[in-house]
């Protein structure tokens, strides 16, 4: 089957991006497929919450800076997590933005070269961008085109999520044209109040019901405890609520693919 090539994507920091790539490569590797994560942001926040921190400052790691740039043999690392290979990120990776900028048209395909050259290996990949809209997260849509933008459900987010559909517009046009809203995530969810309901009201004004994730990310501070130690939620934890909801996430994402893709039954609802 093709492989699934997944960014996370939001300008906006604070929105639960690094946590939905992660939990969400979690439930497809949990579900029996092979998943690769590409940290694309230089602040190296997925290594860390995969428990790589301590080795970030070792000069021989294998990045996705020299991934991207074709240096050295490709050599991801393994998880905790059967099926999870990670493609670490330090500082490195802010230093290859002038070298790709040198060739725009050029620089803008690095990524996507290099995941071409790999993607045989894997059912899916799941890049997780810097809280910017630089060369680095057009590298990562072009590599990884089926972008998934998690919205925090706050008023101030709607026009941030505004912006990118029109970013992601203008790459469309000259960058892929494969580039293309999977869906809106909506994230930190609150029952009460009516605060959220009316950021959902706007968000499917602007992006219509079918572009709208119906699994809500409910604001927790388990998700945030489990980043902690080194592993996403629904590694430690997937018989909770929050790790429930990423699993429903997950089912959503995999449907929505251009293509079926094979997957075992749900890990956190065995007999349901």
């Amino acid at each position: 089957m093709p492989c699934r090539k997944l960014s996370v994507v939001n300008q906006k920091g604070g929105v639960g991006k690094t946590t939905t790539a992660l939990n969400l490569a979690a439930a497809a590797a949990l579900r029996g497929l092979r998943v690769l994560v590409l940290d694309y942001d230089p602040q190296g926040n997925a290594s860390q919450f995969l428990g790589f921190v301590e080795r970030l400052d070792d000069p021989s790691l294998y990045t996705s800076a020299d991934f991207t740039l074709g240096r050295g043999r490709f050599s991801p690392q393994t998880t905790a997590i059967p099926g999870l290979e990670l493609l670490p990120a330090n500082a490195v990776l802010a230093g290859i933005e002038r070298t790709l900028l040198q060739n725009v048209f050029a620089g803008s395909r690095r990524l996507a070269t290099a995941v071409r050259s790999v993607e045989h290996r894997y059912d899916c990949i799941v890049a997780d961008c810097a809280p910017a809209l630089g060369m680095l997260a057009i590298n990562a849509m072009a590599a990884c085109p089926d972008v998934i933008v998690p919205v925090k459900l706050a008023p101030a987010s709607v026009m941030g999520a505004l912006g990118l559909q029109e970013h992601i517009a203008a790459l469309r046009e000259h960058v892929n044209p494969s580039i293309r809203i999977l869906g809106i995530l909506g994230t930190f969810h609150k029952e009460t109040g009516s605060m959220t309901r009316a950021v959902l009201v706007k968000l499917r004004a602007i992006f219509g019901d079918e572009l709208l994730f119906r699994t809500l990310i409910h604001a927790s501070d388990r998700v945030e405890r489990a980043a902690g130690m080194g592993a996403p939620i629904f590694s430690i934890e997937p018989h909770r609520r929050e790790a429930i909801e990423y699993d429903l996430l997950a089912e959503e994402v995999l449907a929505r693919g251009r293509r079926p893709i094979r997957r075992t039954q749900s890990p956190t609802r065995k007999g349901a």
